[in-house]
């Protein structure tokens, strides 16, 4: 039985809720050092959750350690314990091709390198790939729905640079799992936004249940909630509303005077917020339940008119 802070008694469910504290506040790799026994239980808590956001954090450590020939770990350590992975750009492709070999069993994925090749669309094609939510940012590559990566999904987010990628969706009807949506692209002007997303609802799968279509600062303007009142009232399809992420936008004075674009029936979530909530360090709901429960309150109102 673990020995805990010299208490050899404890029961080892509260030795595993200690340790559970000790690596979320950081000290993981201290209480990996102490024993054999406490190294093999605090090891897959630490490597749990993966943030390789920052580039220059953990990436180049975790790569020598997953090519590392001498390493103790078994050879699918990684892909038993590892649960989210999160990775943006700033890794070489044969760092990235490498890690999401290892990690192919999580069940969060948060792609934001932006590129992609031929290797990492193999991988993603292999059966061990199977999350069930995935944040992709697509950059100037096509999205390839038809991948295995993508089939048992249930929350989806597509972060795109170009205005008009979701032109090439058609596969994405076939994601029969898929529940949640989430769109935000980068380039967008207001009075193509019904209309983007009239496109994107009509090639989803009959599944979905929430379309979140985040409208960015740049599409902002004079009486926008106005130009998009016909999504937040419902009339384009009763699971789709707008999400914006700038507080101020939601505060302007005109779009007060403008009862008609009820941004009331919009999601407000700060991007901060939203990356936080694809870390799983969401304080209170995360946006998907906070986009279900405006869908919700939504359908009540328009079931009063």
């Amino acid at each position: 039985m673990l020995s805990v802070n010299g208490c050899p008694d404890l029961p080892p469910e509260i030795s595993l809720i200690i340790l559970e504290f000790a690596v979320e506040a950081g000290d993981g790799p201290s209480c990996a050092q102490v024993s054999k026994q406490w190294q093999s239980l605090v090891e897959p808590m630490i490597y749990r959750k993966i943030d390789l956001l920052d580039p220059y954090f953990f990436g180049d450590l975790l790569y020598r350690t997953l090519t590392d020939p001498n390493s103790s770990k078994p050879a699918d350590f990684f892909a038993r314990h590892v649960k989210l992975l999160a990775i943006s750009t700033g890794y070489r492709l044969p760092q990235v091709t490498e890690i999401l070999r290892a990690c192919s069993g999580v069940n969060v994925l948060v792609n934001w390198m932006g590129y992609g090749s031929t290797t990492i669309e193999q991988l993603f094609n292999s059966s061990h790939f199977s999350p069930s939510r995935y944040s992709v940012f697509l950059g100037t590559y096509r999205i390839n729905f038809t991948l295995h990566i993508y089939q048992n999904l249930t929350h989806l987010e597509i972060l795109s640079a170009t205005g008009d990628g979701y032109i090439y969706w058609e596969s994405l009807s076939s994601l029969s799992n898929l529940t949640h949506l989430s769109v935000y692209h980068f380039y967008f002007l207001s009075p193509n936004f019904v209309e983007v997303t009239h496109r994107i609802i009509r090639q989803c799968p009959r599944s979905l249940r929430v379309l979140v279509n985040w409208m960015p600062s740049i599409a902002y303007g004079e009486g926008h909630w106005d130009r998009v009142h016909a999504i937040n009232i419902g009339a384009v399809d009763p699971r789709a509303i707008v999400g914006y992420c700038n507080k101020r936008d939601s505060e302007r004075t005109e779009d007060k005077r403008s009862p008609s674009g009820h941004f009331e029936f919009a999601l407000y979530r700060p991007f901060v917020d939203r990356t936080g909530d694809w870390m799983g360090e969401t304080v209170g709901k995360d946006f998907w339940e906070l986009a279900e429960e405006i869908v919700e309150r939504r359908r009540e109102w328009l079931d009063k008119m």
